[in-house]
């Protein structure tokens, strides 16, 4: 299969998703030009272009049901158009941030794809075969990848995030960054029946099956009590058969992973002490709590690179969407009624006089 990031598919709808709803800005024509889903200024978005897009998305399984879900399939197409015209404006704004994309930069991603069929051109074609796609429309869709983030890095290459800032979302935030109190536990697992290896048990367990595991439980326990080690207990009974060859050691444990019934036994106990038989769906559990980290409020120091990355990435979205917005106001960007996004004013005219079939 083809390596995830470069899928054109995935790719064509990441790109989809970047785009931002330019209400207010966006007009519906009906002059459009015969074979135009849009206009960019006056550079023309052709049917031909809208058609192979959807074709490469309906080839690859990722368009919805035109006839079971016609409001989604519209939601689609809406989508698609306003994907080409976003291209269409990179285009335009090209040369004035110096973006440039060469075939050489092209065929150099496609080569980066073709390494992971280490030369096997047969594989490389089985893959592209397997995905419905073209070796032409993988290139196309590469191409505009590159365009658009050499673009988006031109248009925020000015975005910045000062000290201030981060050490401000720092402090209005600081319950977000706590390492939560972890406790080192291990277990011995009594279950009432046999379990699968997958952990489910075989067959149903009866009363007496349980009465009979919370015995066991019980004899286990008391022998640990009476100085067994805990370690050779859980490789001669327990159930566990991930944990069992290490001593029941469970590593740390934090709030919110475990059975709640295992959980509230395992905050609870002291350090080394032995938990009563705790009951889970699983069955009787022996727990010992071995180590227990506080809980600990990490410094301003130790999170501020994670905090200035994500504010910088959320500001630089931000710049980049309102770029977007504002360059489709500018060429004058119209599109063919019924294929406008759905927050432009002119999605509200009647649709049921200018079908997409009569504007073709």
């Amino acid at each position: 299969m083809i390596h995830t990031k470069r899928s054109i598919a995935i790719r064509l709808l990441a790109f989809c998703l970047l785009l931002l709803p330019v209400a207010a800005v966006i007009g519906c024509a009906e002059d459009l030009p015969d074979g135009a889903v849009a206009m960019v200024g006056q550079a023309l978005v052709s049917q031909d272009q809208f058609e192979g897009l959807k074709a490469a998305y309906e080839a690859a399984g990722r368009a919805p049901d035109k006839d079971k879900q016609e409001d989604e399939y519209r939601s689609f197409e809406r989508g698609l158009a306003e994907y080409l015209v976003m291209m269409e404006v990179l285009r335009q704004e090209a040369a004035a941030y110096d973006a440039t994309v060469t075939e050489q930069d092209v065929q150099a991603e496609v080569e980066e794809i073709r390494q992971y069929f280490q030369g096997d051109e047969k594989k490389f074609d089985e893959a592209l075969e397997k995905q419905n796609i073209t070796l032409e429309q993988l290139t196309d869709s590469l191409r505009d990848g590159l365009l658009l983030e050499r673009m988006k890095a031109a248009v925020t290459e000015d975005v910045r995030v000062s000290e201030a800032e981060v050490e401000a979302y720092y402090e209005a935030h600081k319950a977000d960054f706590v390492e939560p109190e972890a406790r080192e536990t291990r277990h011995i697992l009594i279950a009432p029946v046999q379990l699968e290896e997958d952990g489910t048990m075989s067959t149903t367990p009866t009363e007496a099956d349980w009465e009979a595991a919370g015995a066991e439980a019980e004899k286990v326990r008391s022998e640990i009590q009476n100085g067994a080690d805990f370690k050779s207990e859980a490789g001669k009974y327990s159930d566990d058969a991930a944990t069992r060859e290490s001593g029941g050691e469970l590593g740390p444990v934090t709030r919110g992973q475990m059975d709640p019934a295992f959980e509230e036994a395992v905050f609870d106990l002291s350090k080394g002490e032995l938990s009563q038989p705790i009951r889970t769906q699983y069955g009787y559990h022996l727990i010992e709590v071995t180590d227990i980290t506080p809980e600990d409020q990490l410094s301003f120091d130790e999170v501020k690179e994670n905090i200035k990355s994500t504010l910088l990435e959320l500001k630089q979205t931000q710049t980049w969407q309102e770029w977007l917005a504002g360059k489709h106001a500018e060429p004058g960007v119209r599109y063919r009624a019924g294929l406008e996004p759905p927050s432009s004013p002119s999605d509200t005219t009647e649709r049921s006089t200018t079908s997409t079939s009569d504007q073709k």
